[in-house]
């Protein structure tokens, strides 16, 4: 079941839809699926795809488990703030693999 979120409108046009899917690793893993018309996005929706994403982490790497949750994506955040490559960050925190449908 997908739910979406509030497209953002400008002069009448959508220029961002996201719609939010269950994901495949555990219950209450959710992706994003993003359209946009070539605008830019605000603080408000990368704050909220952030948030989306921690919850994410939490439900499918629970910390009562033993897993890090949402800090281990914290950590990989920090490091692309620090000024390691993403490439590197990813492969660090084992996030380069990408699976399809």
């Amino acid at each position: 079941m997908a739910a979406a979120l509030k497209p953002l409108k400008r002069r009448g046009l959508m220029m961002v839809h996201f719609e939010i899917v269950n994901g495949r690793k555990a219950p209450g893993d959710k992706l994003v699926r993003v359209w946009s018309n070539g605008e830019f996005w605000s603080y408000r929706e990368l704050l909220e795809l952030l948030s989306l994403y921690f919850k994410s982490e939490d439900a499918c790497y629970p910390i009562n488990r033993g897993f890090q949750g949402r800090s281990m994506l914290l950590k990989a955040i920090i490091d692309v703030y620090s000024g390691i490559p993403i490439e590197r960050v990813l492969e660090n925190y084992k996030l380069n693999c990408r699976r399809r449908k």
